[in-house]
C-alpha cells in the first residue's frame, strides 16, 4: 500500500483494474440472479454469468478510458 499510485502510469492501470473488476463482479450477479429470477438451469445460469461478467469487465474498461478521454482530451 506504500507504493500505490507512484506515477501517472501506476495510477491509470490501477484506476483501469478497478474498474474492469467492478464490472466482471457487477455484471456476474446480475446475471445471476436474472437467471435465478427466471428460474434457468444451474448450468445456463452459471454460463449466462460468466460471459455477462466478461461483458461487464469490457464495459467497465471503456467506461474508464471514456472517463479519461472525457477529462484530459480536447474538449472540455
Amino acid at each position: 500500500m506504500a507504493f500505490a499510485q507512484i506515477g501517472p502510469l501506476t495510477t491509470a492501470t490501477e484506476a483501469l483494474a478497478t474498474a474492469v473488476g467492478a464490472g466482471v463482479v457487477l455484471g456476474g450477479v446480475a446475471a445471476g440472479i436474472w437467471g435465478l429470477a427466471r428460474g434457468s438451469s444451474r448450468a445456463k445460469t452459471e454460463e449466462n454469468a460468466f460471459f455477462i461478467g466478461y461483458m461487464g469487465g469490457g464495459w467497465g474498461a471503456v467506461a474508464a478510458l471514456l472517463d479519461v478521454f472525457l477529462r484530459y482530451g480536447p474538449i472540455k
